[in-house]
Parts: structure tokens; C-alpha cells; sequence
């Protein structure tokens, strides 16, 4: 029987603690979930227009910091997310690999890992539930893989990644993970909807 205990930090929802298929009885989920646990999450923020700032962040990071809008860059280790002209989301499973005491020259680093929660979301019908609460268009030919964006979903402020056609990181902030998740959820119900063993 599967732990209905209250969630954890690391979760953001009741049900992601609940691995199972919910919503309508459909012969194959139509929406998988998999909370994203274990993250590091470091925001930076520089002047991309300083030289000094990206050789040093390249250097340090391994990777080129995104500079057209809404892309990223990423190695085996890290990701960078473009929020904004002088703000990128760094992102990694690796604990000693980022943290905010980076030696990034003329940088100023925050550690978010506590204060956001995130869902891997995928499957035949996850363009369907996004395009409910989001306004971006999501088409991949707007939107490729490798893309993110800073928009909305259900009103609460959100980060999207999409990785290939049918799949996305959605990061939101943890104060309102619960009531995004059941937002998301409802949105699926009726394509039916799995929630997999959290990642870690």
C-alpha cells in the first residue's frame, strides 16, 4: 500500500509521495510525473555585457551562459537557464559540482535549492495539459527542445524546459507547489495520469 504520509520537502504534492495511476481509467497513462528531487538550484545574476563575467563563468561552469532569450546551455553536470538579460538558473544533480561560493568574477550567486520545487512531465497528452494554463506557444516549432521560458500556469509563476517533443521540466516556487499540482493534475484527469517514483 502505498505511504499517504504528509509530503516532504523535497516533494511538492501529496500524490508525487504516491507513486499510481489516477484520473480516468484510460488502458495507458496519457501524463506521466516525476517530482524532481535532490536539485541544486543556483540563481546568477552578472552584466553579460562584462567580459570578465562570462570568460569567468565559462571557466568555472564549463559551458558558454546562454544569451539569446529563452535558451540554455548544458554539460553532463550542469544546465544554465536564460530567465533574463542579466539572470540564468543553474541547475544540477551533482551537489559538489555547483553551489553559491562559486569563484565567479564580478557574479552574484543565490541558492534557491529549498525555496523551488520541480516536476518532469511527459507523454502523448502533456502539450494538452500545459497548453491549459500556459499562454506561450508551445508548438515545437515555437518552442524547440532545448528551450525554456518564464510564464504562468494556473496564475502561479513558472520556469518551462522542454527537453524533447513531449517532454518538460516545470519549476515553480514551493510556497505554491501543492496548489500548482493540483492544478496540473486536474488538467490531466482526463487523459489519465501516472505519477512515477520521485527522481533523485
Amino acid at each position: 500500500m502505498a505511504d499517504r504520509s504528509l509530503p516532504t520537502r523535497e516533494h511538492g504534492s501529496l500524490e508525487a509521495c504516491c507513486p499510481g495511476q489516477f484520473g480516468a481509467p484510460t488502458p495507458e497513462a496519457g501524463v506521466t510525473f516525476v517530482a524532481q528531487k535532490n536539485l541544486t538550484l543556483i540563481d546568477l545574476r552578472g552584466n553579460p555585457r562584462n567580459p570578465a563575467f562570462l570568460a569567468s563563468a565559462q571557466a568555472t561552469l564549463g559551458l558558454e551562459l546562454p544569451l539569446q532569450p529563452n535558451t540554455l546551455a548544458s554539460t553532463a553536470d550542469c544546465s544554465a537557464l536564460w530567465l533574463g538579460p542579466d539572470e540564468w538558473l543553474l541547475v544540477s544533480r551533482r551537489h559538489d559540482h555547483i553551489s553559491e561560493r562559486l569563484a565567479i568574477a564580478d557574479g552574484w550567486l543565490t541558492d534557491v535549492s529549498h525555496g523551488r520545487s520541480a516536476w518532469r512531465i511527459s507523454g502523448p497528452h502533456t502539450l494538452d495539459v500545459l497548453a491549459k494554463g500556459i499562454s506561450v506557444d508551445l508548438h515545437i516549432r515555437a518552442f524547440a527542445p532545448g528551450s525554456c521560458v518564464q510564464t504562468g500556469y494556473a496564475h502561479v509563476g513558472v520556469i518551462v524546459h522542454r527537453l524533447d517533443a513531449t517532454t518538460f521540466d516545470v519549476y515553480c516556487a514551493r510556497s505554491y507547489a501543492q496548489y500548482l499540482w493540483h492544478a496540473l493534475t486536474h488538467a490531466a484527469c482526463e487523459y489519465g495520469y501516472e505519477v512515477l517514483a520521485a527522481a533523485e
